[in-house]
């Protein structure tokens, strides 16, 4: 049996308000109590982690990431995603869903094996929850950093033998609904119990109302690479703004969307509506220069990635700074951005009743911020997987 563990000596969020000098008890990776210092009887033998007057979060939980520190989940090797899950851990996230990008068959089905084995195996920082497939049933046209030459119609054979070679570990799929064969696969998705997504899509108002009829319940990226809004054809990002069965991935890295429709989205969706990821590429983590998204080259200039004709294509973007931003830069208060970061997410594929909240029986998964909300220790399960040195 694994020591009884107690962090203590700052503020915790639990779902979804702040205890002061509040202390989290765990064991065996999974909570036992929140509560206040006062009202939490410690056991003696258990030891004690200091969260030094900051602030303990739930951990967070990247649903759509793609690689980092120079690996990408598209490598289809255990090495690359154990690189990113080690990155992943060092600004805070403690769970991530392996995103892919359209490409061939055989190199999906590979990636989709990776995930498989690395979930098995585990890693040494955050945990793989299970794979995210960004494409290929997406629209050319609005096909953005992905590669068109790998962008085609859904094919549930296809479908079904990533999902079994995954060892049915995909919980999410962006698609785009107006294309052949698409609402199939939505009906196939949800019969799986697959979050069905709608993203790099061309799609009208009534289709995707369509669509949300067939299963579709999230959007990707917002506002990026789906049909604007117009007020005589709201498009899809009209649907996203006043459906509420549609939860709003947002990039908050104050690149991909400008801050007024960031403001616009959080304050239509309101906290539980607003999903934060990364959308991050293998050139997070890493120095400005050429990297490669997929086959496609892609040049990393003051942090920000670009296709060669200028296109953005993904990002270098961190949870915990994404979680900042939303403090910081668009008004949201700090309840409001975790939430963003940890149970939304979790609900929106389903882990909710083990991910997401520091509540009794959830998994020990911790974040420990300082006051301008950076990231000291992170826990897995309530494993130490990532301390702040003095050199970081």
């Amino acid at each position: 049996m694994e020591e009884i563990s107690v962090i203590k000596n700052g503020a915790v969020i639990t779902p979804f308000k702040m205890i002061k000098n509040g202390v989290v008890v765990f064991r065996d990776g999974r909570i036992i109590t929140v509560g206040q210092e006062k009202d939490v009887e410690t056991p003696k033998e258990a030891k004690v982690i200091d969260a030094s007057s900051g602030i303990v979060a739930p951990g967070f939980f990247d649903i759509h990431v793609h690689g980092s520190k120079g690996s990408d989940v598209m490598d289809a090797s255990y090495e690359a995603i154990n690189k990113l899950a080690k990155f992943e851990a060092s600004h805070g996230t403690t769970a991530f869903l392996a995103t892919t990008i359209s490409a061939s068959q055989n190199d999906l089905l590979n990636a989709a094996k990776t995930v498989n084995v690395s979930m098995k195996k585990g890693t040494d920082g955050a945990e793989v929850l299970g794979a995210h497939l960004e494409g290929p049933y997406i629209n050319p046209k609005k096909c953005g950093g992905q590669d068109s030459k790998y962008i085609r119609p859904p094919s549930l054979d296809e479908f079904r033998e990533i999902l079994k070679v995954s060892n049915y570990a995909v919980r999410l799929v962006t698609l785009a609904p107006e294309v052949d064969g698409a609402k199939k696969l939505i009906v196939e998705l949800r019969n799986f119990g697959i979050t069905a997504s709608i993203g790099h899509s061309n799609a009208t108002y009534s289709e995707v109302v369509d669509a949300i009829k067939h299963g579709i319940s999230h959007a990707t990226h917002t506002f990026n690479r789906m049909r604007g809004f117009d007020h005589r054809e709201p498009g899809v990002v009209g649907v996203v703004l006043i459906h509420d069965e549609l939860t709003a991935e947002l990039i908050c890295d104050y690149v991909h969307v400008h801050p007024a429709a960031m403001k616009l989205l959080t304050k239509v969706k309101g906290p539980s509506g607003v999903v934060l990821v990364t959308d991050a590429i293998r050139a997070a983590g890493m120095p400005d220069g050429k990297y490669k998204l997929g086959k496609r080259n892609v040049i990393v200039k003051n942090g920000v990635s670009r296709l060669e004709s200028g296109g953005l294509a993904g990002s270098t973007l961190t949870m915990d700074k994404a979680v900042r931003n939303m403090v910081n830069l668009v008004g949201a208060s700090l309840q409001e951005a975790v939430m963003m970061a940890t149970i939304n997410p979790a609900k929106v594929v389903g882990v909710d009743d083990r991910k997401g909240s520091l509540e009794h029986g959830k998994d020990a998964d911790f974040v420990i911020l300082d006051r301008e909300l950076n990231v000291c220790s992170t826990i897995v399960r309530g494993k130490m997987v990532h301390r702040k040195t003095i050199n970081e």
